[in-house]
């Protein structure tokens, strides 16, 4: 049984060295995750090729409608993310930040003012 199994586990991504420790059950497991994941995987796939389809449809018939983003169409995907202006630094800060460097490389270097 296990010499009938072992070309469907390698198949499922099971690892050949390991498969000969596993037990039936091991094996089984193993063989219907790796299904379950593919399965998933496809699920993903159609799931793009569907929102392309619209989105071509949508920039073909009205593009004034198209998504500026890919947060547009996707908003659960950008969940998390924050969006942030970068802040424009003060320029004094700036310039007394590189007053001090060359201050620093000048008594670095042994010159003085």
């Amino acid at each position: 049984m296990f010499k009938k199994l072992y070309p469907i586990a390698a198949e499922n991504g099971v690892d050949t060295v390991f498969y000969w420790d596993m037990t039936y059950g091991e094996i089984i497991e193993a063989i219907e995750s790796n299904q379950r994941k593919t399965k998933l995987a496809m699920q993903f796939q159609a799931n793009i090729a569907y929102q392309l389809g619209s989105l071509i449809g949508i920039a073909f018939n009205d593009p004034k409608k198209y998504p500026t983003s890919a947060k547009e169409v996707f908003p659960s995907l950008f969940e998390e993310e924050i969006e942030e202006e970068p802040k424009q630094q003060d320029w004094q800060i700036m310039k007394e930040r590189i007053e001090k460097y060359n201050t620093y490389l000048k008594q670095k270097r042994g010159e003085t003012d």
